[in-house]
């Protein structure tokens, strides 16, 4: 139960230290894997609460959202 709350909290700090707007995007897990493998600073920004596996782009201000059942779907 605190693992899940230092996670929440986590993804809280990572988006309040960004001083700039922040665009939420859904993205489908072919797309969220190529962003894993890409060449981008990313940092892992994953909310437990809402069950969403996140990457965000502290340059752009881009927080890629995916739902954990989509990620971990069959093909």
């Amino acid at each position: 139960m605190i693992r899940n709350h230092d996670l929440v909290l986590s993804r809280q700090l990572v988006l309040r230290l960004f001083s700039g707007g922040i665009v939420q995007r859904l993205v489908k897990r072919d797309e969220f894997c190529k962003l894993l493998l890409s060449r981008r600073r990313l940092e892992r920004c994953n909310d437990e609460a809402s069950r969403c596996c996140g990457l965000f782009d502290p340059q752009t201000g881009e927080l890629f959202d995916i739902r954990e059942s989509d990620l971990h779907a069959l093909a």
